[in-house]
């Protein structure tokens, strides 16, 4: 008998190990996808860009053969897409930085990724589209789009309410073989957000950053740390602008003599903190990062006028964040893989930690994407199945 009820639990549990989950129902702004960020500087190189510094801090992804399939590879199905129309070409950016890499050719690497994966829905958020006086960059981007019988929505209030499987549909060109690639492009009516995706920005959650320093009753009574007190009154994001000769001199004492001192407690590598998984300060920055995915996961869908919404789990960048990195020669793909922010993210989702879940928006998608994409496609299978 025990065999028997062991066997059965056996086949039941092997039925469920290897069910499909029909994820159409599920509503757009409630389906967990992997947006890359900035996905265009992934094409930068050093031979394009003016400084090391610049690129450093400039690349959000990783691309090994310089093609946008390499994201969709790696787990990426949103994109977080810039273009810049200057000389008469259709490229992309990122801030003033302009990626020398057709839009020609990015479309045509996304389509034929979706079309060799034609059940993948892949989303395109086309924003902050930048000219010169060569031309419209809007009016060229739509060009390129309908070239390959793509459309993309223009309003964002067409987004509203509707599920996965109706994006598809509305992804979906007649007779043109290149899968599932749905454009958002808002240029009438309803433009909110980020093409129509809620950013949830918080430039605080940074990787670099500074701590206060705060006089405690241990604290010795020495000039030297009430020099070091008085400093938490300087503005750090004009560091190495503003300050005057004798601050400078006397923060760079202050963290000669405290940065890796034993004592006191209180200033004990507290005047920077890192993310890096090896950094005995790594607590302060990932505790700001997960508070900040609870709090947007909790909130949830916006139920406005910005049908789609963000967590954006990656390291953002202050004039401070980038000095201090730059002291530790660190990068924005340095800081997520020292930090394993994606692997950490993964971990979550799997531990049910979300409540709610649309973009999780990253940087260096190679790096841990494709476990952060099963976990997303455990919690998609999970809400098909509680909707059944």
């Amino acid at each position: 008998m025990h065999f028997k009820t062991a066997f059965l639990t056996l086949l039941f549990l092997s039925a469920l190990s290897q069910a499909t989950f029909d994820h159409d129902q599920i509503p757009l702004d409630e389906y967990g996808m992997i947006m890359v960020h900035d996905a265009a500087s992934g094409y930068l190189d050093t031979n394009n860009i003016v400084t090391k510094e610049v690129y450093d801090w400039t690349r959000t992804q990783d691309m090994p053969t310089h093609s946008a399939a390499d994201l969709l590879s790696c787990g990426a199905r949103s994109f977080d897409w810039r273009p810049s129309y200057k000389e008469s070409k259709l490229q992309a950016h990122h801030g003033d930085v302009t990626i020398e890499h057709t839009f020609s050719d990015t479309l045509d690497e996304i389509t034929f990724w979706a079309a060799a994966n034609p059940t993948e829905l892949v989303i395109m958020h086309i924003w902050d589209c930048v000219s010169d006086d060569s031309g419209d960059c809007t009016t060229e981007v739509l060009k390129e789009l309908s070239f390959r019988n793509l459309t993309a929505i223009d309003d964002c209030n067409k987004l509203n309410g509707i599920t996965v499987g109706e994006a598809k549909a509305l992804a979906q060109a007649p007779s043109s073989g290149l899968g599932l690639v749905l454009p958002i492009m808002p240029t009438t009516g309803n433009t909110g957000g980020q093409a129509c995706s809620a950013e949830n920005y918080d430039e605080s959650i940074a990787c670099w950053g500074t701590k206060s320093f705060t006089k405690s009753s241990s604290d010795p009574a020495n000039p030297d740390v009430f020099d070091c007190i008085e400093l938490e009154n300087i503005n750090v994001d004009a560091l190495y602008k503003d300050l005057s000769v004798e601050e400078k001199t006397a923060l760079s004492a202050c963290v000669e003599k405290y940065q890796d001192a034993p004592a006191p407690e209180n200033l004990q590598a507290l005047f920077t903190y890192s993310c890096w998984d090896d950094s005995s300060s790594k607590s302060t920055p990932i505790d700001q990062m997960t508070t900040y995915m609870d709090k947007v996961s909790q909130a949830g869908p916006s139920q406005g006028s910005v049908p789609m919404y963000q967590i954006q789990a990656l390291w953002e960048e202050s004039v401070a964040s980038v000095v201090i990195g730059e002291l530790h020669l660190s990068s924005l793909i340095e800081d997520e893989a020292k930090s394993k922010l994606n692997a950490l993210t993964a971990s979550y989702v799997n531990a049910d930690r979300f409540p709610n879940l649309n973009y999780i928006e990253v940087n260096n998608v190679c790096d841990g994407g494709p476990e952060l994409l099963a976990a997303l496609s455990a919690f998609n299978d999970k809400h098909a199945s509680a909707r059944k």
